[in-house]
């Protein structure tokens, strides 16, 4: 049966068994998470048979970012089972006694990467999109960005960071996690210990202006990073004002990777990212070793309070100026949205004439930004009780950009 562990009793036999991931965590950051003043036993759970350790999951509490908001949510991570004793159910009893932990926690929606989506599935998980890793070889990869389009504007100074500038890092990576859902809302004490604990081998920052050592920007701007463990490119973004920056910063990296005699990088972000491309060379994007992400919402209504802003914005950028009301029906959630003079609010147990109805599944998807109305309707997964409903999923719910950044999750 699930259960809580042991400290120190069960960390050998923990250990033992998590050796077996494709990530697996060293014994030294295994041993701090545990140590560590926040860590709460009760969110890393086993499953025993005849007093052994057969199966674990670790469960890390997030505040989460959908687009421009934030939701409590929670990771389910490094879930393993001994191979002898797969297909017991083991796996199965430890996910939901996981969620049971996650909604005691009363995290809102929870999020997994993992390379056995359907067992995931076939537990009411949705599985919103895939891991993006892409290699590619150096020398190739830099030929491409070289006799692609220049960068208009000022010429930057890249070079290794400082760690007076993380706060420039943070800035950068916030102007751009609103594009997406999946990212941790990083503070600035967050960052600091994602730093600490060591699990990057390199950050570069692109900087404009003259190069000084300097605490507050004053004579140089950060306009983009890159964090780099071993051959893995973890994060790359420029700041928005200066689109096709990121091109350059990755031409760096290959150039580097190229003096270090490395033969292949492997380029990691979200699967809308177009410099996969420039990485790929127009191969396929999808790798072996892409996992996929699923999530299980357990708070719809506070999923949809979340989105809300980021709703009330896409009616006002559509130019539609009278109210709009949208109703979801599912198993777990019955209520709507409405827009009125650029505003979102949210009502449970309402759900008007313009409705959609919707399996738990999709819910989740169309709540996170990762559904497509029109094709869930073909296939069956959704039904518009008007056309007027139809159409207002398209706007109101349009897909947005996955990313679950790996930085957050490498083992140190």
């Amino acid at each position: 049966m699930p259960r809580g562990t042991r400290p120190r009793r069960d960390q050998a036999e923990i250990l033992q068994l998590l050796s077996g991931l494709p990530s697996p965590p060293s014994k030294a950051e295994f041993h701090a998470a545990v140590d560590h003043p926040d860590h709460d036993s009760a969110n890393r759970l086993v499953a025993r048979l005849a007093g052994r350790i057969v199966g674990h999951v670790e469960i890390v509490p997030r505040s989460v970012r959908l687009g421009a908001g934030t939701v409590q949510a929670a990771v389910l991570d490094r879930v393993a089972v001994l191979p002898e004793c797969r297909g017991a159910g083991h796996g199965q009893r430890l996910v939901r006694a996981a969620e049971d932990r996650m909604r005691q926690m009363g995290a809102a929606v929870a999020f997994s990467r993992t390379r056995i989506a359907p067992s995931f599935h076939e537990l009411g998980w949705s599985v919103l999109g895939r891991d993006c890793a892409t290699p590619g070889r150096p020398t190739t990869i830099l030929s491409r960005l070289l006799e692609g389009p220049k960068r208009d504007g000022e010429p930057v100074t890249m070079r290794q960071w400082r760690h007076v500038e993380l706060p420039a890092i943070l800035r950068i990576f916030t102007q751009n996690a609103s594009r997406f859902v999946g990212p941790i809302d990083r503070s600035e004490s967050y960052s600091r210990w994602l730093v600490s604990r060591g699990a990057f081998d390199s950050i570069i920052v692109a900087l404009m202006g003259q190069d000084r050592y300097d605490l507050h920007e004053t004579t140089a701007r950060i306009v983009g990073y890159c964090v780099q463990s071993g051959n893995r490119v973890l994060e790359l973004f420029a700041d928005p004002e200066f689109p096709g920056l990121e091109r350059e910063i990755l031409a760096r990296v290959c150039a580097e990777a190229i003096e270090n005699d490395r033969q292949e990088i492997v380029y990691e972000s979200s699967a809308s990212d177009p410099l996969h491309h420039a990485v790929a060379g127009g191969e396929s994007l999808v790798s072996a070793n892409d996992r996929m992400i699923v999530a299980k919402v357990f708070k719809p209504l506070d999923v949809l309070t979340a989105a809300a802003p980021a709703v009330a914005d896409r009616v006002v950028s559509a130019g539609i100026r009278e109210t709009v009301e949208l109703g979801l029906h599912a198993p777990s959630f019955r209520g709507s949205i409405i827009v009125a003079d650029g505003k979102a609010t949210v009502h449970a147990g309402r759900s008007g004439r313009s409705y959609l109805t919707l399996s738990d599944e999709e819910l989740a998807r169309l709540l996170l930004g990762q559904s497509d109305p029109i094709e869930a309707a073909a296939a069956g997964r959704l039904k518009a009780s008007t056309q007027v409903a139809e159409k207002l999923a398209m706007q109101l719910f349009p897909r947005v950009p996955l990313w679950c950044p790996m930085w957050d999750d490498l083992p140190a």
